[in-house]
């Protein structure tokens, strides 16, 4: 049920390890160092985390349409949508919205800064990714998180080739793309998502600081995994892949 929508959403994270030089074991470890610092946690059990992946679920077969929010996006390309629409949130791309009304949840390897904080903070649903450099801020998050007078529910995703139990790999590899995995791995059909804010020639408004060519690498992973997943024409700028 949990599984990434095609294999080749599997295989691009390899692809994309040996392009930048990073460590899978580094990404294991992350995944596992999460894991473990969650296990029999009061608020993010496996047992929690299990019920609000199965809430996550219901609420997007229910939707009439279900729109994944990229980086690029303005809250002004969100005004156009109904009531019965709900919003999956790449990472800091939630700060376009003026309420979490339609909010299923947000989708982020954690540094969506402020955006993603003020979410969480609000009891927002956040998927969060482990990889290879993200240790601190996911140590971070949870520690403040933790605080909180409304805890945020969390699921957790990994990027490894092994089972990890109580995580999972939906495929993908930017909070975007991965969000579409995600989505596509409860069950939702394709003719009912949308994605708005997606665009491979610049970084998005609401993408935390980052490092802007490295930045344009990833949107080019970005838009491979997207346009072979059958929702390229929702890119901006969309290139053409072999």
């Amino acid at each position: 049920m949990h599984e990434a929508p095609t294999p080749d959403s599997l295989h691009v994270q390899d692809l994309v390890r040996q392009a930048f030089g990073w460590s899978e074991s580094d990404d294991a470890e992350s995944a596992l160092q999460l894991q473990a610092a969650l296990h029999g946690h009061r608020h993010w059990d496996a047992f929690q985390r299990k019920e609000t992946l199965a809430d996550v679920k219901i609420r997007l077969l229910k939707a009439s349409k279900v729109v994944i929010i990229g980086a690029a996006v303005s809250a002004e390309d969100l005004y156009s949508y109904d009531e019965n629409v709900v919003f999956v949130a790449a990472d800091g791309a939630v700060g376009a919205l003026s309420d979490y009304s339609q909010l299923a949840c947000v989708v982020s390897d954690l540094d969506g800064a402020n955006y993603l904080e003020h979410a969480a903070a609000h009891g927002q649903t956040i998927v969060v990714h482990a990889h290879g450099d993200n240790v601190d801020h996911w140590r971070k998050k949870i520690h403040s998180w933790n605080q909180f007078d409304t805890v945020p529910p969390l699921i957790l995703s990994h990027q490894v080739n092994q089972i990890i139990p109580g995580m999972h790999n939906f495929g993908g590899f930017t909070d975007g793309d991965r969000a579409l995995c995600f989505t596509l791995s409860l069950g939702v059909e394709n003719e009912k998502i949308e994605l708005v804010g997606f665009n491979l020639s610049r970084v998005g408004r609401w993408s935390g600081v980052t490092n802007g060519k490295k930045k344009i690498r990833k949107l080019e992973w970005m838009g491979r995994i997207v346009s072979e997943l059958g929702f390229g024409h929702f890119i901006s700028n969309e290139k053409t892949y072999s």
